[in-house]
């Protein structure tokens, strides 16, 4: 888990911001925690969660998903010197930014098949009839979004296998070289948030933190059934969608629009990937393309995921949750059972 790098690392918009000696004070009290951390020897086990809870507010300042940090900059100068006090307010970014993008977000249902062998306008007509209204759950998103990526994987450009059992147009294509396979609907933003299952008070904080980032119009533009909006899911083969879902990659703006690099921590994550992926669709109006925000904050997710090692920790805890089964009578797994009590927030059965 590396350390917080030096102030002069930040961002160049960081450096040309007209308050960046604030920004920069603000930094080095991220880097003064860390200092205080490492010789702290009496924090045993709790050191490496410390480390990690102090890290993320640190890479925050290297990947903050916005140019409006001034509501976190000031959130952390008040609460200076207050070692504990920053450190819940890392642990509450861990929670409810970094662990909201990280937990599986559940098995995708398969569109029924259709009696039919429809050509892909039938399909698309067929499709439109049945879903008149904006998509109002997963599967219906699903279907939607299908049509707009062109029944493929937005990455990879695999045909869907079910729709090409059904299409005679998409069969030939695959008897003449193509590929296909099982597709699921991925969303940026996990469908747990507005779950009604999920606790009013966790998606109320999850709202709160993300309102520092100056995303204010998040909570109404996703909340309820609007999680499923286009804007917040692409079509994505099951290998690709686990990458994403676990921020294994994730995707770049270019300054083409509608033109993002995939990028990843590791590069057997682009093995047989292609480096650039361009979203498009056959009516902008109806069939709206990915949010280059959400996208933007799930991208920042991942980086101060990984580099804070909190992704490690988590993908950690989640495997030792596979081999324990009761708490240890000396606590030793109180660590393993938190997470699961968390993760179960998370995790639904679609």
């Amino acid at each position: 888990m590396p350390a917080l790098p030096p102030v002069d690392t930040l961002p160049r918009w960081i450096r040309q911001h007209p308050r960046s000696h604030e920004i920069e004070s603000a930094y080095n009290i991220c880097l003064d925690l860390e200092d205080w951390i490492q010789h702290r020897a009496d924090l045993g086990k709790e050191k490496e969660k410390a480390l990690i809870h102090c890290r993320i507010l640190g890479y925050l300042f290297l990947h903050f998903p916005s140019d409006n940090i001034g509501p976190f900059v000031r959130e952390i100068v008040t609460i200076s010197g207050k070692h504990q006090a920053l450190l819940d307010l890392g642990e509450r970014f861990y929670v409810y930014f970094v662990k909201l993008f990280t937990y599986k977000k559940g098995r995708t249902p398969m569109p029924s098949s259709h009696p039919s062998r429809l050509s892909v306008d039938d399909l698309v007509a067929k499709v439109e009839d049945e879903l008149k209204d904006a998509p109002q759950n997963h599967q219906k998103a699903k279907k939607l979004a299908l049509i707009r990526d062109g029944f493929q994987c937005v990455v990879t450009k695999v045909y869907d296998r079910r729709t090409m059992y059904d299409n005679r147009t998409l069969q030939q294509a695959v008897l003449d070289g193509a590929d296909a396979k099982c597709t699921e609907c991925a969303h940026i933003f996990p469908e747990s948030i507005s779950s009604e299952i999920t606790p009013e008070n966790y998606a109320a904080t999850v709202w709160a933190v993300l309102d520092r980032f100056g995303y204010r119009n998040l909570r109404q533009d996703l909340n309820g059934a609007r999680i499923h909006r286009l804007e917040n899911v692409m079509t994505m083969e099951a290998g690709v969608r686990l990458d994403f879902d676990e921020l294994r990659i994730y995707f770049t703006a270019t300054e083409v629009p509608n033109r993002y690099k995939l990028e990843a921590f590791r590069e057997i994550c682009l093995c047989q990937r292609p480096r650039y992926v361009t979203f498009s669709t056959p009516d902008a109006d109806k069939y709206p393309l990915p949010n280059p925000t959400y996208l933007a904050i799930h991208a920042a997710c991942a980086k101060v995921a990984h580099h804070s090692g909190a992704a490690e920790h988590i993908e950690g805890v989640l495997k030792r949750m596979e081999d324990t089964l009761v708490l240890a009578e000396d606590g030793g797994s109180s660590d393993v059972l938190y997470t699961a009590i968390l993760s179960s927030i998370h995790t639904l059965a679609v």
